[in-house]
């Protein structure tokens, strides 16, 4: 072999797969955050509810717009979320110039969701220096949409919430100075104000840093964290005579467990949506900062939390899903070990395009002309009683038409289930004396369980109507898009006033004229 030869320049294989991987990874990623807006864009001004949980959401915002408190004794009229008021003091702001309507709410959400794909691909590309690994990450997460039930933009806390502890996360991360501390410690604490379980996160993160050099900035992160939500606990405390403390600290503590959740975190959800993803998350391992690990394990133990609770749903894993996005974008990106970005960028890939054949469905996730025009005949139609009506699984319907809204059934169970005896006392007199009182000038069931809770006395002071609600409509209008698939179906009128005769009468003239406007 001649020495004075120069060696031959071996190709760069593996990088060159790697990079091919990643960007169409990212280019994939790219098409499903477009699909994700197109479809949230179709659907975001949707005058009713697209999941049937929203009504409370709605009901919130009204609240705080009509200047009544957020944060009350249960009864009949009104029972509260189990959750701190951030979002819905967020979403009170737009419904200010666009009135109380979904579509402030939707709003939130919505752009909360285009800040965490911008969070995951800055947390990426900062920590790798690959920017189409980032957007990859961001998609990566984006593409999850139809699997978890098309929550991102409903008018729900979660993806405000999410928001918040990516953004927290990314501040932990690179804070070199007091005030990075302080940002970080607000924007955790705002993750809280919106949801409680960003608590995980919050003592996943401190502990790390305080392992490490870190530990002035994690004391003022900490301490900033607990000062934001000790004083707004202690104003929002004294200011609701203490139900913001049972609301948001003891309530959802009282609920048992679901103990299907154990292994359904992984069966039902994880693996069946983000396993390939999973595999690429795996290939971070050695790579990834301490932070940045702590954080995900948090998101993906705030996840699991989520859906322990008693009605837990696809929502809680949105955070676990961002978790697996972030660390497979880190195992994309980098100069170091190809091979694995290669292998993490195929399998991100691959998920993503699982993900598209498998649940892609924005047709079905976007209600049509004929669920807005039953839904503006219902309006009508509640109107017409010429008092409140209670709707107890979708109170927005009433709020839309103008009227005082009832406590949602959702919530109403939450106060059901749980242990504290004074709540329900209070509670089911509220419940009892409305129905003594015949203070409904009618009851609209969507689904059997909204009858519970009620007194025995109901049979009494109202009757049920034979024949179904809406029974000569389709039956898929004006139905939730996701999550229960329920509508009005059942009418109880007060003993002694309209007949159900003229009740329905009214309700087939205002189909028929909402039907041919």
């Amino acid at each position: 072999m001649d020495a004075g030869r120069p060696r031959a320049r071996r190709p760069y294989t593996w990088d060159t797969a790697a990079r091919v991987a990643c960007g169409l990874a990212a280019v994939a990623g790219l098409a499903a955050i477009a699909v994700f807006l197109w479809t949230a864009a179709r659907r975001v001004d949707h005058p009713y509810a697209l999941e049937w949980l929203e009504g409370n959401s709605l009901v919130e915002v009204w609240r705080l717009r009509s200047g009544r408190p957020l944060y009350s004794v249960p009864s009949v009229d009104y029972v509260p979320d189990g959750y701190p008021p951030l979002y819905f003091l967020v979403s009170a702001g737009p419904a200010a110039l666009l009135g109380v309507s979904y579509l402030p709410l939707r709003l939130v959400s919505l752009l909360s969701s285009v800040a965490c794909f911008a969070l995951l691909a800055r947390l990426v590309q900062r920590e790798t220096g690959d920017p189409a690994a980032g957007v990859a990450a961001g998609g990566l997460y984006a593409a999850t949409y139809f699997a978890a039930g098309t929550w991102f933009d409903l008018a729900r806390v979660d993806s405000l919430f999410l928001a918040f502890s990516l953004a927290g996360l990314y501040c932990a991360r690179w804070m070199r100075r007091a005030a990075g501390a302080v940002a970080a410690g607000a924007l955790l604490a705002a993750a809280f104000l919106t949801k409680q379980n960003a608590l995980a996160e919050v003592a996943a993160v401190t502990a790390v840093l305080l392992c490490g050099s870190a530990r002035r900035l994690a004391v003022i992160m900490a301490g900033t964290f607990a000062g934001v939500v000790g004083l707004i606990t202690l104003v929002w405390g004294r200011a609701s005579q203490g139900w913001y403390v049972f609301y948001v600290f003891q309530l959802l503590g009282q609920h048992p467990v679901e103990q299907k959740a154990w292994a359904g975190f992984w069966i039902w959800y994880l693996f069946p949506i983000m396993g390939v993803a999973l595999g690429a998350a795996l290939l971070a391992v050695g790579r990834v900062t301490p932070v940045l690990a702590a954080g995900c394990l948090a998101l993906a133990v705030e996840g699991y939390a989520g859906l322990l609770h008693a009605g837990g749903a696809v929502n809680n894993m949105l955070p676990a899903f961002a978790a697996v996005a972030l660390l497979a974008g880190v195992a994309m990106g980098g100069a170091r070990a190809r091979w694995r970005g290669a292998m993490a960028g195929a399998l991100v890939l691959a998920q993503i395009a699982f993900l598209a054949v498998t649940t892609f469905a924005p047709g079905r996730m976007v209600p049509t002309a004929a669920d807005r025009r039953v839904g503006d005949a219902l309006r009508a139609w509640s109107r017409g009683f010429g008092g409140p009506v209670a709707v107890f699984s979708d109170p927005g319907l009433v709020v839309a038409a103008g009227l005082p809204p009832v406590a949602h059934r959702g919530a109403v169970h939450d106060i059901l289930r749980g242990t504290s005896s004074g709540a329900k006392a209070s509670l089911g007199r509220s419940i009892a004396r409305a129905i003594d009182e015949r203070r409904f000038a009618a009851i609209v069931v969507e689904q059997p369980e909204d009858l519970k809770g009620l007194p025995s006395g109901l049979v009494r002071a109202y009757r049920r109507c034979p024949g179904t609600l809406l029974s000569g409509v389709r039956w898929q209008v004006f139905r939730p898009v996701t999550g229960p698939r329920v509508r009005p179906a059942a009418l109880w009128l007060p003993v002694g006033r309209e007949s159900c005769a003229a009740a329905f009468h009214r309700l087939e003239r205002e189909l028929a004229r909402h039907a041919g406007s």
